[in-house]
């Protein structure tokens, strides 16, 4: 059976995959969601942790924000730096009630 490359983070056997299993670190969440641009933090923090989803649930959470249409959500990369990005803003802005990350409806 081949592991999925983000399976450390959403595992399909524990919510159907919509939950994330992992918490971002206080230093991730710092970084990411301070004032001015967060860009360099977040590339780096993608990496740090190689955070990773399901593709198609990444498109399907993002979608919901209506700021980005069909060919920005085709790219997974920049969909990952979006996804990280805006968990950080909600952590940073009400701690305890993002520590996990949900990705459903």
């Amino acid at each position: 059976m081949q592991t999925q490359p983000w399976a450390h983070w959403f595992d399909l056997n524990h919510c159907g995959g919509r939950e994330s299993c992992r918490q971002l670190p206080a230093e991730c969440v710092a970084d990411c969601s301070g004032p001015g641009p967060a860009d360099d933090a977040v590339a780096f923090w993608l990496e740090r942790l190689q955070f990773d989803g399901p593709p198609w649930l990444f498109r399907q959470h993002l979608r919901e924000f209506g700021a980005w249409d069909a060919a920005d959500l085709a790219d997974h990369n920049a969909n990952r730096a979006r996804v990280l990005w805006i968990w950080a803003c909600d952590c940073r802005e009400d701690p305890g009630a993002h520590d996990f990350l949900w990705l459903g409806t």
